[in-house]
């Protein structure tokens, strides 16, 4: 999932434990990047400390397949809810410009939600997690699951970037479980600045750290300092593979393999989103018309795009080195432009539905957790057509399905 937009501020204390008592004494400092092993144990990002805590949730868990989540035959999603930071402010007992939300995912076998969010802004906000127990809102105990946390080693403390952002925001920016390691991207305090870190998971106090060079189209330079925003593993031809979306916005890919402690990777840069652009999300699905693997990419300033595995497989690395002009436009792996838009954070709740964070196709200021038909995370509710109007066409015989009631 994608990192913390909330300004952070602070250091790094590398270290690996197992405790009990609040989050707070568990150093939870900050909420952002968030993943779930494959079983029921919930990873949080937490950039401001440099450490990935793990909370086994299996007691806080709740079966959410009897929730309606729309009706998939004739595309038409469901609004959980409307106004989704009013809710979590008043959850939390604070005024909606205080509650930023950092992050979400999935928890696939009971199709819970759950949020990264901060209560409050700068140093002193404060990290919960919030879960969406059918259709409400509920402040996850953390105190009351196990717990264990691990540093990712060094990080940025007090630097900022040219318009003031701090870097430390970008010290954890993802986090992906896969085969029993968790797999951290973000950036270091080291001059080699973009890593890929892979930790084992029970923690045992290692960390393999790689530094990442790509090539970026945008500029036409070798970089090593910009991070890895969005991550996803994915076997590829048989390969484990990293998937990595950049900031401004290279996609790239490299073999698991060539992630090894220490060494200086170059990735395979196979292409380019467009300028102007930051990631936000990268998920994987299959399309169920075709059984395609597919991943599916968000964006802050352009649409959503879906890239097919094999076509990742066999794409050709993109023009790189001296004398390369930079490309500003779509390029490299085909990308199928996906409508969503407004679009701030992404998962999958099942085989045929996606959740997304996103603001109201109808008025920007109602932020709605809203459910997605799959495979093409469409909403005939978002659009005005010719097929809405009573005497309009129905060619694909959507009226003759009822209206949507929900309990």
């Amino acid at each position: 999932m994608s990192f913390s937009k909330s300004l952070l501020a602070a250091s790094v204390v590398a270290f690996a434990s197992t405790t009990a008592g609040s989050a707070q004494e568990r150093n939870m400092q900050s909420a952002g990047a968030l993943a779930f092993n494959d079983g029921d144990v919930l990873f949080v990002g937490d950039a401001k400390a440099g450490v990935v805590h793990a909370f086994d949730l299996a007691n806080a868990l709740a079966d959410q397949s009897e929730y309606q989540l729309g009706r998939a035959q004739t595309f038409e999603g469901r609004t959980i809810f409307n106004n989704l930071d009013v809710e979590i402010a008043a959850l939390l007992g604070v005024a909606v410009e205080d509650v930023v939300i950092n992050d979400m995912v999935v928890h696939k076998p009971s199709k819970q939600i759950f949020l990264s969010v901060h209560r409050g802004h700068g140093p002193d906000a404060e990290a919960v997690i919030v879960s969406v127990n059918n259709g409400s809102l509920d402040l996850v105990d953390l105190a009351a699951a196990n717990h264990s946390s691990m540093g990712v080693g060094p990080v940025p403390t007090a630097e900022t970037l040219e318009f003031g952002q701090p870097l430390n925001t970008l010290a954890i920016t993802d986090i992906d479980y896969y085969n029993g390691e968790v797999l951290v991207a973000g950036v270091s305090n080291e001059e080699f600045s973009s890593k890929l870190r892979r930790i084992s998971y029970p923690f045992t106090n290692e960390v393999s750290t790689s530094s990442i060079e790509i090539w970026h189209a945008v500029h036409a330079q070798y970089e090593t300092r910009a991070p890895i925003i969005s991550q996803t593993i994915a076997e590829l031809d048989g390969v484990p593979t990293l998937i990595a979306i950049y900031a401004c916005t290279p996609i790239v890919r490299i073999p698991l393999a060539e992630l090894t402690d220490g060494a200086e990777v170059r990735g395979t840069m196979i292409g380019e989103m467009g300028f102007g652009n930051t990631p936000l999300d990268i998920v994987p699905y299959v399309n169920a018309w075709d059984g395609s693997s597919n991943v599916v990419v968000t964006n802050t300033n352009r649409s959503a795009a879906a890239l097919n595995l094999e076509a990742v497989a066999a794409a050709e690395e993109m023009p790189h080195g001296e004398g390369v002009q930079p490309v500003f436009s779509v390029e490299g792996v085909y990308q199928f432009q996906l409508p969503m838009s407004g679009t701030m954070h992404l998962d999958t709740l099942d085989d045929t539905y996606a959740v997304v964070i996103r603001r109201s196709p109808e008025d920007a200021r109602n932020i709605q957790l809203h459910t997605l038909p799959m495979p093409f995370f469409f909403d005939r509710a978002d659009h005005v057509v010719e097929m809405n109007f009573e005497d309009g066409p129905d060619p694909f015989g959507y009226k003759a399905a009822p209206p949507l009631e929900y309990n």
